[in-house]
């Protein structure tokens, strides 16, 4: 008896020591081929072992992260704990994504407007309406036609999923989308509304607009915004541009990229079970039509847009400021210069029609920037690079822009002013030596 019990601790213990070192032997002999992990991250370099480090410490601390970061199966653990956490717990590790009712996933900021949780304030407000006026006049100037784009938020068209824990403001709260729909009414803004168009198609369309463990539109919702968009803005400029002309569409389970985005960001063992989406296959009416020189200013919504073909078969060129801070102008993932670096004024005026598209997820900061950007760029001229670095860096950053809200508030002076003074400032108190 003694004896059996003798081996089956060490049975036991040899199991233990096995899966302890397990990871180090899977990783040593490329055991097995892990799948990449979702989401972006920078791998930390393999540390060199210096006097220095190793006496100031960093060394030990960096050789942790890389260990830490490249011991075997890592990827694989990560993964069983996130679906333990989901399954049972219905839990996520990732900040920003929020499991809605029958796991349908959403990113925080799209529930937070939907909810009016982040609604920026009937002062906020006010002020836009006088910057939209003065963007109208500038762009009606330098004759150029302005379209903003309410893109749909998913939390807004899946309203009945959203979790009941984030609706403190009641049914129908006060939110930035209602009250910016308000202000470009009021000021004869040029606007399209795709959100309240989405719940208008909710239950007669043919296909989903929205996937379910995605954040942005379906490929068919945004063919048919697509659509719409250029419909529009033909109407807007008097003359016959392409047309879409549809081939066909594709009935799928496949999740295509990025309608699964927010699931593979969730780095779970098995994909979340989801439905059929439809792909549209398409080509083009253009002999003989018109082609605009478009610039669309916007969030990570047009992406699929911007790679569907549409724009380069249907504008003159293909230009993106994304988040009105990088610029893409080539069909290809990589910026070609940060617009700061540019004189922002002279760029502008070289389109005849410019687009800012902005979920509601975003309308926090209503239009990215351009409204606060142009008419600086248009009082004071040609702007410094550098100085429209440090402007840049006072609009991202909250804190930094309300205290020049106050200070302009203080001296009587427009925010504009007050921002290009305090940008100039630092850049000459830079530079003065």
């Amino acid at each position: 008896m003694k004896k059996k019990e003798k081996y089956l601790k060490n049975i036991l213990f040899a199991s233990f020591v096995l899966a302890l070192f397990f990871p180090i032997i899977a990783k040593s002999l490329n055991l097995f081929d892990e799948t990449p992990l979702g989401g972006v991250s920078i791998p930390t370099e393999k540390p060199i072992l210096t006097d220095s480090t190793w006496f100031n410490g960093s060394f030990q601390t960096q050789k942790e992260i890389y260990l830490n970061e490249n011991i075997g199966l890592r990827k694989t653990l990560i993964r069983l704990n996130n679906q333990i956490n989901f399954t049972l717990f219905n839990k996520t590790e990732t900040d920003k994504i929020i499991i809605g009712k029958d796991n349908f996933l959403f990113e925080n900021n799209y529930i937070y407007a939907t909810t009016g949780n982040d609604y920026i304030g009937d002062e906020s407000i006010t002020k836009i309406k006088t910057k939209t006026q003065q963007v109208k006049q500038i762009l009606a100037d330098m004759s150029i036609d302005f379209l903003f784009v309410f893109a749909p938020g998913k939390a807004t068209y899946f309203k009945e999923k959203v979790p009941n824990k984030y609706f403190t403001k009641g049914d129908n709260p006060k939110t930035n989308y209602s009250e910016l729909i308000k202000v470009c009414n009021s000021q004869q803004i040029n606007y399209i509304d795709f959100n309240s168009w989405f719940l208008q198609l909710k239950d007669t369309c043919s296909y989903p607009l929205f996937p379910k463990a995605g954040i942005h539109w379906s490929y068919y919702g945004m063919y048919l915004c697509a659509d719409s968009l250029i419909n529009k803005i033909e109407n807007d400029i008097g003359k016959d541009i392409p047309k879409l002309l549809l081939n066909g569409i594709e009935i799928s389970p496949e999740q295509r990229d990025p309608e699964y985005d927010l699931g593979n960001l969730m780095n779970l063992l098995y994909p979340i079970k989801t439905y059929e989406l439809g792909y549209p296959s398409f080509s083009y009416q253009q002999e003989n039509n018109y082609r605009p020189k478009v610039l669309v200013i916007g969030d990570s919504f047009y992406w699929n847009m911007y790679y569907s073909g549409i724009p380069t078969n249907v504008f003159n060129s293909l230009d993106f400021l994304y988040y009105n801070s990088q610029y893409y102008n080539d069909g290809s993932n990589i910026a070609k210069c940060e617009i700061n670096t540019v004189d922002y004024l002279k760029f502008i005026s070289e389109f005849e029609y410019i687009i800012v598209m902005q979920t509601d997820g975003g309308l926090n900061n209503f239009g990215l920037g351009f409204f606060d950007k142009l008419i600086t760029s248009y009082n004071y001229g040609s702007i410094p690079p550098e100085i429209n670095q440090y402007m840049d860096q006072i609009l991202n950053d909250p804190e930094w822009k309300k205290h020049i809200e106050d200070k302009a508030k203080e001296r009587g002076l427009s925010f504009d002013d007050m921002l290009f003074m305090d940008a100039q400032y630092m850049y000459e108190n830079e530079n003065k030596n």
